[in-house]
């Protein structure tokens, strides 16, 4: 088959699990518990945000758009909700105003929606100090996902002392020392009962680290949170392990008992070769070039494209090895898809387009197995952006249009 039939073919595929979704969410739109869900990762939130990512794309898809997010707020007045009855990114008022937010800044909405911001915003602050205080650190369901949210804010004139007085008792919690600066995470330690440092990106130091460079690179405390960073980062490098060609270990382990050394982390599969959105190099190698243009500093990107030309061409081969088993963002084939393809769109390595483009091709191969799998699709989130179908086809439509990658990834930590 041509190069032009094979683009065809995958053409006519995606428009065809595009319209499969399509009809399951209008289906899902009629039972009431469902737009009640206002977690902006896995329920009707984060719908409302994939219609809206979409339209550029597809902009046929406005009026239904609007219709969801008019129910989305009509079941948030009524107080009907979810998202206000929590604060978190994940699932509470921080990605429902994040929401809004973009909604705002992407012209899809007029600013009077955010006449009520102000004191929703001091309460998400209040209730990130406390989540501080409980050493609650996470991206998804902690502080560090909430001062991404208050970021956004940028009409909010608290928005820079917020963010301030936060950084300061975030900074509290660091441990630091030769190795450099970490941050423990109350979360993750009464869920996986471990005291163990937490690396990945959406419960340990790279999501962290990656969201005070987004705070860094807004111009907020820079010296302070430039500081700190480096220090971050050190502590990653003084861990790190050269990636070797078919070799399945990581750069970087995903969790570090601090009370074993290097090789002991290695033989207890603490540098298990995990590829997903939240654990793993692909999360490290992000923050590495990310860190390099905004410290200006050329040995992270080198240090970055060393472990990422290795990595690259071992997930080549690994689809055909059926190592992922759905299309799901959160740790399936679409979130290493969206990663690859950020990262080649950052760098223009060549690679890491040819890995992206068999990581793709997988992501529609997967989602239209999960589409007809009844185990897959009567999961809870098996509508959701994060572990489920919208999410996977959100990945692709990125992956195709840039504005969709370049306005709407940032929830996830990819822009």
């Amino acid at each position: 088959m041509s190069t032009i039939q094979t683009e065809k073919v995958i053409n006519t595929r995606f428009k065809v699990v595009l319209a499969q979704i399509k009809h399951l969410l209008h289906d899902q739109e009629n039972q009431a518990e469902f737009v009640q869900n206002g977690n902006l990762f896995n329920g009707y939130a984060g719908i409302v945000y994939y219609y809206f990512s979409l339209l550029k794309a597809f902009p046929d898809g406005e009026s239904e758009a609007y219709i969801a997010l008019e129910k989305l707020i009509e079941s948030y007045n009524a107080q009907d909700n979810t998202a206000s009855k929590y604060m978190t990114f994940c699932s509470g008022l921080s990605g429902f105003y994040f929401l809004i937010q973009k909604l705002v800044d992407q012209g899809y909405l007029d600013e009077m929606f955010l006449e009520e911001v102000l004191p929703i915003n001091e309460l998400i602050f209040k209730d990130t100090l406390k989540l501080l205080a409980e050493e609650n650190t996470d991206f998804l369901h902690g502080a560090s996902g909430q001062m991404l949210y208050l970021l956004s804010s940028k009409a909010d004139p608290n928005r820079a002392k917020y963010l301030g007085l936060l950084i300061d008792e975030l900074l509290k919690l660091a441990v630091i020392d030769e190795k450099g600066l970490r941050f423990p995470n109350s979360t993750v330690k009464l869920f996986q009962n471990t005291d163990n440092t937490n690396m990945s990106l959406s419960h340990g130091n790279t999501g962290i680290l990656l969201v005070l460079l987004n705070i860094y690179d807004a111009g907020i405390e820079q010296e302070k949170l430039g500081a700190a960073i480096k220090q971050g980062l050190n502590y990653f490098i003084s861990y790190y392990q050269p990636r070797k060609e078919g070799v399945p270990l990581s750069a970087f382990p995903l969790l570090v008992d601090e009370k074993q050394t290097t090789q002991e982390l290695i033989n207890g599969d603490f540098y298990a070769d995990n590829y997903s959105w939240c654990y793993g190099d692909l999360a490290a190698v992000w923050l590495l070039y990310q860190s390099s243009v905004s410290f200006k500093q050329s040995t992270y990107a080198d240090m970055a494209d060393e472990i990422g030309k290795v990595m690259a061409a071992q997930l080549m081969l690994l689809p055909a090895s059926g190592i992922k088993i759905n299309s799901h963002f959160c740790h399936g084939t679409s979130g290493v898809a969206l990663f690859l393809n950020r990262l080649y769109h950052f760098t223009r390595l060549k690679i890491y387009q040819q890995a992206a483009a068999v990581w793709l091709e997988s992501t529609l191969d997967h989602l239209e197995k999960d589409l007809n799998n009844p185990d897959f699709m009567n999961r809870p989130t098996s509508l959701g952006l994060l572990e489920g179908v919208s999410g996977a086809m959100f990945a692709l439509a990125a992956a195709e249009h840039d504005d969709i990658a370049v306005n709407w990834t940032d929830m996830f930590l990819l822009s």
